[in-house]
């Protein structure tokens, strides 16, 4: 006699997928934003206010 095991989805199965994609698309995301952070520093530091005069204007 041949028995046909059927396997149904435990709820458990898939919120555990559902978490498991959840989590690695965040981090995918954080792994971009990281891997850019070099390039964004660099940026800013090119970017940075400097003062126009060195010695302070308010002599009394």
């Amino acid at each position: 006699m041949i028995s046909k095991n059927r396997k149904y989805f435990s709820l458990f199965g898939i919120l555990a997928a559902t978490v498991d994609k959840k989590i690695q698309s965040i981090n995918c995301m954080i792994h971009s934003i990281l891997s850019k952070m070099p390039k964004i520093t660099k940026q800013l530091l090119q970017k940075q206010l400097k003062p126009i005069k060195l010695y302070s204007t308010n002599n009394i």
